[in-house]
């Protein structure tokens, strides 16, 4: 099984699937805590919470690996993340980018960057073009 595979089946189990119960079994026991980016990378616990609150906002959550890097230990990945808003059923197209360093099969380090203006844009809190507003001085308050 490829790293790729193991993120594949990641993203089916817990963010398809909610399958909360399950996180841990993807992380080493002992995180290594030794981030390369320090106050950035992702726990366990963390990543219950976020599942729990994306899930309270989206149904129906697909995850496609768009394109995968794997080299040594790490795994950088491109997502496409399909979706439902559970207020209006609309869908939702947001992506995000992943670089993961494993220990064996199970995660060592989870870097995330997940598209959260577009995701917010799309559910109606944030308004159309945030970004190019925030580029032209717009104070969003």
């Amino acid at each position: 099984m490829t790293k790729a595979d193991i993120l594949k089946k990641w993203y089916e189990t817990v963010w398809e699937d909610g399958r909360l119960d399950v996180i841990e079994d993807y992380f080493v026991s002992e995180p290594h805590h030794q981030y390369i980016a320090q106050n950035f990378g992702i726990e366990p616990s963390e990543v219950r919470e976020w599942v729990s609150v994306l899930r309270s906002f989206v149904t129906d959550i697909k995850v496609e690996i768009l394109h995968s890097i794997e080299e040594g230990d790490w795994l950088s990945a491109m997502l496409e993340i399909n979706c439902r808003s559970v207020a209006t059923n609309d869908p939702l197209k947001v992506y995000q980018q992943i670089m993961l360093r494993f220990d064996g099969d199970r995660k060592a380090e989870s870097y995330p960057a997940f598209d959260f203006i577009r995701f917010f844009e799309q559910l109606g809190q944030l308004p159309e073009n945030t970004h190019a507003l925030l580029l032209g001085g717009t104070v969003l308050r």
